[in-house]
């Protein structure tokens, strides 16, 4: 059976430690000339997009402001994610790289991402993690700013790169949020969710993925569940 694999970026596949936050803080003082606190507001399962929105929400400048300033504000932390991230500040969760290695030698198993990152700063995570080549398409942050407007759109691009159809359970979504969980509830795929990020299984179970684990570092075993539920 044909399967479709879509990976969440941040606190799934790796860690940035932080770099995103100061990137957001330093695009926002630059551009509208005025600070904020990052910490004030939950990044987690969410689209770039749909962040910078809420903090200029928060600070009152979202009524007002100019579409021109949210898209210089916008392409700046992009430029400064760009600048800041190096493979000092990019860390591997456990079992990622065995894990990534394994699947991509699975002759049924197709590798995409589905991540609110914008598509320039998600590949360059993926690159200073040395997971670049693994995931050759998906869908991104600056696709959309709904993050749940995003599964329909890898599933296109999945068509698009390898001319099958994947519908239903043979899509597998992963990712550490209740986020990551709606967006394969939505389209009616398999939903696993990891305790990777900022979520341990008290706040994951109660949103009901299908699969739920501590991490991604047993192989075998994530294959097996996979396979188990998408049949």
């Amino acid at each position: 059976m044909k399967r479709l694999l879509l990976f969440d970026i941040d606190g799934t596949l790796l860690t940035t430690n932080g770099r995103g936050r100061h990137a957001f803080k330093k695009s926002i003082e630059d551009v509208f000339g005025t600070t904020f606190d990052p910490d004030l507001i939950s990044f987690a399962g969410k689209t770039d997009q749909q962040i910078l929105t809420e903090i200029l929400d928060q600070m009152g400048l979202l009524p007002d402001h100019d579409p021109d300033l949210f898209r210089r504000a916008l392409k700046l932390y992009s430029n400064t994610m760009l600048s800041l991230l190096d493979a000092s500040w990019v860390d591997k969760l456990p079992g990622i790289e065995q894990l990534v290695r394994r699947l991509a030698d699975e002759p049924e198993i197709q590798l995409g991402l589905l991540t609110g990152n914008l598509k320039e700063t998600a590949y360059l995570k993926l690159t200073l993690a040395g997971l670049d080549g693994y995931f050759p398409f998906g869908a991104f942050g600056s696709d959309h700013a709904d993050r749940y407007e995003l599964p329909p759109i890898a599933v296109g691009r999945a068509h698009e790169f390898t001319g099958h159809r994947y519908e239903g359970r043979q899509i597998i979504i992963i990712g550490d949020t209740e986020h990551d969980i709606g967006c394969g509830r939505k389209i009616g795929a398999v939903s696993v969710a990891v305790c990777t990020g900022r979520f341990g299984r008290a706040e994951l179970e109660p949103f009901e993925p299908d699969i739920l684990l501590d991490d991604l570092s047993d192989a075998d075993r994530f294959l097996q569940l996979v396979a188990a539920s998408s049949d």
